[in-house]
């Protein structure tokens, strides 16, 4: 399952270490660069900052280093939201879930209205605590915020949950307003085109991942379903298709593994 969760976000954080700030008096100089003086806005540039070098090492997978920029973080600026959030992003990807969640949450009390907090939150819930139903009620809360652009996404997002729920009907009607909303989405049409697999719409699905693929780059899954498909209908042309492409695409891969058993 893929979500459309915080990696625009994540680029606007660690786009606030673009510009440095002159000290005179310091009274505690760290490493970095980053110097942290009493004035309450020092703190709050250096937790900033802080902020910043953590989460670009979490997208680089240097997890000691975020940890420690994070935590210094929120000690300059524990009622940051924006700090709450990076560390529920940082234990969310280390796999504390407890910590993750109490992070969120209290990102959440800081700034309730915060659309993109929701909807990462959501997503947490539903790929890592599998509340499915909590889930849903964050990223539709989401796009209930006047503001807020990414409407598309969420929806989409609350279609993947509602599959991995075994509701189908909702996830349908999400996927078919995140498209509205924003027809450069593709991700919609595989969500489709693997429900309508599963309820034995061999033909509908085909014609779904068709779409799909002449908007977007295969993926393993959908190069995986594709054969499962063909296989379906005893088209032997498109199994070979399918399956050639998944192993020269996505050798290692566990769809290229199901698909040499199930081929063999």
């Amino acid at each position: 399952m893929k979500f459309a969760t915080v990696l625009s976000l994540l680029s606007v954080l660690v786009l606030t270490a673009c510009e440095t700030t002159q000290t005179q008096t310091t009274t505690n100089a760290v490493t970095d660069g980053i110097t942290v003086t009493d004035d309450k806005t020092n703190l709050k540039d250096a937790a900033e900052k802080r902020l910043a070098l953590g989460m670009g090492y979490v997208q680089r997978g240097l997890m000691e280093r975020a940890k420690k920029n994070l935590l210094m973080a929120e000690k300059h600026a524990p009622d940051m939201p924006d700090v709450m959030f990076g560390l529920a992003y940082y234990y969310q990807k280390v796999f504390e879930f407890d910590k993750a969640e109490r992070y969120y949450q209290k990102a959440l009390d800081m700034d309730e209205n915060n659309p993109d907090y929701m909807n990462a939150y959501g997503a947490f819930l539903c790929t890592s605590k599998k509340d499915y139903e909590g889930a849903v009620k964050y990223f539709l809360k989401a796009v209930d915020q006047p503001e807020y652009i990414a409407v598309g996404e969420s929806y989409e997002n609350a279609g993947f949950c509602s599959i991995e729920a075994g509701d189908h009907e909702k996830a349908e009607l999400y996927f078919k307003k995140a498209m509205t909303f924003n027809p450069r989405l593709t991700k919609p049409l595989y969500g489709l085109a693997l429900m309508s697999f599963e309820a034995n719409e061999y033909n509908k699905a085909e014609t779904y991942l068709l779409q799909f693929e002449g908007k977007s780059k295969p993926s393993a899954d959908s190069l995986l379903l594709g054969y499962k498909i063909g296989r379906r209908l005893n088209d032997r042309f498109s199994m070979e298709s399918y399956g050639e492409k998944l192993i020269q695409l996505f050798p290692r891969s566990e769809q290229a593994r199901i698909y040499k058993r199930m081929s063999s």
